[in-house]
């Protein structure tokens, strides 16, 4: 398998991907319309934007910055022209970690891996109407990124609660604040993974995983966190999609932040079923959740402006962004908003209007 010990790198570089939704304007219903958005869009991001599983999904993939601010900006371009074209059809373009009204015309991506996938997974992935963003940092080696992968993983629940929101689907309340964490979790080869000694043991499992056939490539693996050889990177797989592009900078800063943190941190091993626990608590109870931190249970809005602020005494973080991250700390994050939003009007259309940009 192509899982190399990679050297080289860019350190702290940034790229991310970030799923979008197509639907039709007068319904909201999911519109199978990805090719058309393709073959129209202009072809500086065209080559910027892949298929999805479903055909109602669109993915850019940013190019690779330095800074979040950059990727910012690159998506709030993109995700312009791919409305201009959208509108010419009557389609929106939205995004959230789940579609919250029935998974009507659903329609798998003709990609010969998609069928196979459903075929392996029938149930659990014949509804995944789901969209994610995933943030890559870059590591000038395997090392580096390794240790920066297993350090992360105490993290995963704070990045995961900042971008909650999902607690509707296939027209149903759910009682979360996260269903797409709970849709991945379901997967074999998803979820929260495990700790790492060395790039031999990584490999290792890899290599034996494709030698049973259960995965074809290092692509097949859905973990939370994964490291990306061919990439160079580390890859965050944890967060909600969603629109408020101020917050996907946040995400993409705290991520990069995270990273940094590690190289002047050592990594702290916590028991399994304690990163299970936050990441339910996160799942469950999104900014509001109380996590096991330190030995101690800590409201997660405690943890990430603790964290903020040693960010930023550290000089990892600029004033700005600490003050950003303590201001989102305290308010109410999207998931919350679209619970009181169909409290108020008893509409999953209005809670879907909400992803839309």
């Amino acid at each position: 398998m192509d899982f190399e010990k990679f050297d080289n790198g860019t350190e702290f570089s940034l790229g991310a991907e970030l799923e979008l939704r197509l639907l039709y304007k007068d319904t909201l219903q999911l519109a199978n319309e990805y090719a058309y958005i393709y073959e129209h869009l202009d072809k500086k991001y065209q080559r910027n934007i892949s298929p999805e599983f479903l055909d109602s999904m669109v993915e850019i993939n940013s190019p690779v910055f330095n800074t979040p601010y950059e990727i910012k900006e690159y998506f709030k371009k993109c995700v312009k022209s791919i409305k201009h074209i959208a509108s010419k059809k009557s389609l929106l373009v939205s995004t959230s970690g789940c579609y919250s009204l029935k998974n009507d015309n659903i329609k798998i991506g003709d990609n010969p891996r998609y069928k196979t996938i459903l075929n392996e997974h029938q149930i659990l992935i014949r509804d995944f109407n789901i969209c994610g963003l995933h943030v890559h940092v870059g590591f000038k080696d395997f090392d580096q990124a390794l240790k920066a992968y297993n350090f992360s993983l105490k993290y995963i629940p704070l990045l995961l609660a900042i971008s909650t929101s999902s607690p509707y689907f296939d027209g149903k309340s759910t009682g979360l604040h996260s269903y797409r964490q709970i849709v991945f979790d379901e997967l074999p080869k998803a979820g929260v993974p495990q700790y790492f000694d060395s790039y031999e043991e990584l490999k290792s499992l890899y290599d034996l995983l494709e030698k049973t056939e259960v995965i074809k490539s290092q692509k097949d693996i859905w973990w939370d966190i994964r490291i990306q050889p061919n990439l160079k990177t580390v890859e965050f797989r944890v967060c909600d999609a969603n629109n408020d592009f101020e917050r996907l900078e946040i995400l993409i800063a705290l991520t990069q932040a995270i990273c940094k943190y590690c190289m002047i941190s050592e990594v702290e091993r916590l028991p399994r079923q304690i990163l299970k626990q936050n990441v339910w608590s996160a799942v469950r109870h999104g900014m509001d959740a109380e996590l096991i931190f330190d030995e101690e249970k800590l409201t997660l809005r405690s943890i990430l402006r603790n964290l903020s602020m040693e960010f930023f005494a550290l000089g990892i973080i600029d004033e700005q962004m600490q003050k950003r991250i303590e201001k989102i700390s305290n308010e109410k994050n999207i998931s919350t908003k679209m619970i009181e939003k169909y409290e108020k009007t008893n509409s999953l259309i209005e809670v879907e209007k909400m992803g839309v940009f």
